[in-house]
């Protein structure tokens, strides 16, 4: 594109309309000059055919007049644009014809014009082609002697003329037009040249993003204007530049925050779950190339939750940052180390060594990760779990790796915790049977595969006192399922409460048809799980369980391990304080196999105390285990709390907890569990509805 700059396109825009200006004028100016001239030859045409009209009115009366009229029409010589003149008589007969000088052309031939019509234009000036004709009376009309007639060459005269006007006047015209012309491009490139500033300036900007530039004042009027704008704009851009360069860089960092965040703890530094898996992943995509194994150590601390629920979650995290640095001391500098989650943590050793150097590094992780650790002013000691599993004997896939590491991990704990065993298959065919476990629980509801078992309670003369409803499942796939391998899955996955929410449907059941008649003191407790405590729904449903099958008051107690109670002991206080409401007994299930202080005993609203069958096994055996239980005895009997002694399979043991105060017995000793048909049978009438 030949124009490049708005000031150019404003010039030679203008310098055209002028052009356009300058030629239209002098167009009108030539058509103004050819109406003008037109009218100057008619009227001088005019009054030379009046002249002469007047004076042939005394020639044509005169005898012999044709030499004085011819004379006469000579005198039209001196007019170069006369093409012709002729005399007719009153009846346009012609008399005399003069033929002028623009009659003759170039080569000196005559070219007579047609004058056959002129009998019809009458008197007057009659332009016809390019000539102009005059007609004239001679004489007065009541006395007339004949016509005049004289034939002018307009068209070349005016050409003439307009050509003299050419000549004259365009180069004076055009000279006017091109000092205009320069005139204005300089003037318009004074007042413009900003504009071309303002151009280079904007370039500049763009090449160097140096928003700091400012530009000097110049120009007139609205480039003037423009200029200051402009600047203005430059300082609210370099002002939202300064502000964007303050965004992006705590952009950046929160990049790098969140990258960090994606990959890393937060609280340990390690890798994350995400990250892990990635190297995994990386790791078991090289064992072809460098011909070397992997090994995936998983770490799950023991004793950790109580720390953090008696502590605080401070101390727990604390602990957890000081675990995570003991890892990093004990394994090899190029393992990798990962917080997987909660108190979980995974090591990988990418080269990885022997079986007996494994054991060596999974001992000194148990032992090292077992010594005390200083918080504040507290001593706190945890220990943890280790499950191995390497690409020795599993599959190269790094997730089936850790779910085997994980696996081996369950069974050191399901060993007695504080130690470290490897995966082996006999291990997964143990998990993948808690998997099935798991999952037909839901359909064992569905399908009545479950039932609930009465186990007796008895005073020590056999007097019944209540029962405890135990829930048995004999499943279609697997078979006979105890209750101590199915509880502690139905915990994990989340489905024990549907289990309590049957269980408490189904006693409710039994109780409205059979238990509400047996006649006495009669209880029946169900057990709940600390999962039950935190369910929020949980408490609805028994009160409604209660109204549907019209429960009279004190006639269900419930059951509570150490262990679900100190969980939350907030939740759990609030659970069973509606429980008391409703007339129900809460009972504190394995006292004494937990981590709970016996200063909870004054905080929590606990009826009766449950004497653990372990306890009972070891009464004999020594003094010292005797003392234990009468210690046990005692202290409930101060708390004004009731005793329960469960797994009483011996009247020697039956004799010795009631000669020290226990009155409540549970156990082989007096009735074994049994489904409600056999209890309906040793209840005899009692469990039977009056007539």
């Amino acid at each position: 594109m030949l124009v490049k700059s708005i000031r150019t396109a404003v010039i030679l825009l203008s310098l055209l309309f002028i052009l356009i200006v300058a030629i239209a004028v002098f167009y009108l100016s030539l058509r103004e000059h050819e109406s003008l001239y037109s009218r100057y030859v008619q009227s001088d045409l005019t009054a030379l055919s009046e002249n002469m009209a007047n004076d042939l009115v005394p020639l044509v009366n005169k005898p012999d007049h044709a030499f004085d009229i011819k004379k006469l029409l000579l005198s039209l010589d001196p007019y170069p644009h006369v093409r012709a003149a002729a005399i007719y008589d009153a009846n346009w007969r012609q008399q005399e014809l003069y033929l002028g000088q623009a009659s003759i052309d170039a080569d000196k031939r005559v070219h007579q014009p047609d004058m056959s019509a002129v009998a019809s234009l009458g008197e007057g000036i009659h332009k016809q082609g390019d000539d102009l004709i005059s007609i004239q009376l001679i004489g007065d009309p009541g006395y007339l002697n004949g016509y005049l007639v004289i034939v002018n060459d307009l068209q070349g005269p005016l050409t003439d003329s307009t050509h003299n006007l050419f000549l004259h006047v365009l180069p004076a015209a055009l000279v006017l037009l091109l000092l205009v012309a320069l005139a204005y491009y300089f003037i318009g490139n004074w007042w413009l040249s900003p504009l071309t500033r303002l151009s280079l300036f904007a370039q500049q900007v763009e090449k160097t993003k140096d928003y700091s530039l400012e530009l000097p004042e110049a120009g007139q009027f609205e480039v003037a204007a423009l200029t200051d704008n402009i600047n203005a704009m430059m300082r609210v851009i370099r002002e939202e530049s300064e502000v964007n360069a303050e965004y992006v860089t705590l952009l950046e960092e929160r990049r790098a925050e969140m990258e960090y965040m994606a990959n890393y703890d937060v609280l340990t530094g390690l890798a994350n779950r995400s990250r892990f898996r990635k190297l995994v992943d990386a790791a078991m995509a090289r064992l072809d190339e460098h011909h070397r194994h992997v090994a995936i150590m998983y770490v799950d601390l023991d004793g950790f939750k109580v720390v953090n629920d008696a502590l605080g979650h401070e101390v727990g995290d604390r602990l957890l940052e000081l675990v995570a640095q003991r890892l990093q001391a004990i394994v090899p500098e190029d393992s990798t180390i990962s917080r997987h989650g909660g108190d979980e943590f995974l090591v990988m050793i990418e080269n990885c060594p022997d079986r007996s150097k494994l054991e060596s590094l999974a001992d000194m992780m148990v032992m090292g990760l077992m010594q005390k650790y200083l918080i504040s002013t507290w001593e706190v000691r945890v220990s943890a779990s280790i499950g191995i599993a390497t690409t020795f004997d599993s599959g190269a896939d790094g997730r089936n790796l850790i779910r085997n590491a994980d696996v081996a991990m369950f069974n050191a704990k399901s060993l007695g915790k504080s130690r470290y065993c490897f995966f082996s298959s006999e291990m997964m065919i143990r998990h993948q049977r808690r998997l099935d476990i798991a999952n037909f629980i839901e359909a064992g509801l569905k399908d009545g595969e479950f039932t609930v078992f009465y186990q007796q309670k008895n005073r020590a003369d056999g007097s019944r006192v209540g029962a405890e409803a135990l829930v048995r499942w004999n499943s279609k796939q697997l078979g006979f399922v105890s209750p101590a391998e199915f509880i502690p899955i139905a915990e994990q996955s989340g489905k024990i409460s549907e289990i309590t929410q049957w269980v408490v449907e189904r006693v409710c059941a039994d109780c409205r048809d059979v238990f509400q008649y047996v006649p006495g003191p009669f209880r029946v407790s169900i057990n709940l799980s600390a999962n039950d405590l935190k369910k929020f729904h949980m408490i609805g449903f028994i009160k409604g369980a209660f109204i549907k099958y019209g429960l009279p008051r004190g006639l269900v107690e419930f059951e509570v391990t150490e262990y679900s109670y100190l969980d939350n002991l907030d939740v759990a206080n609030r659970f069973f304080r509606e429980i008391t409401a409703m007339g129900c007994k809460v009972s504190l299930d394995d006292f004494g196999t937990g981590y709970s202080s016996l200063s909870y005993l004054t905080k929590i609203p606990i009826d009766v105390i449950k004497i653990d069958k372990q306890f009972v096994d070891n009464i004999g055996l020594s003094p010292r285990d005797d003392a234990l239980v009468v210690t046990i005895i005692d202290m409930a009997r101060r708390l004004g709390m009731d005793l329960c002694a469960e797994g009483v399979e011996t009247a020697e043991q039956c004799q010795f907890l009631h000669r020290h105060g226990c009155e409540t017995f549970q156990g082989y000793l007096f009735h074994k569990p049994m489904t409600l048909a056999d209890f309906r049978v040793v209840l005899g009438a009692d469990g039977q509805k009056p007539a």
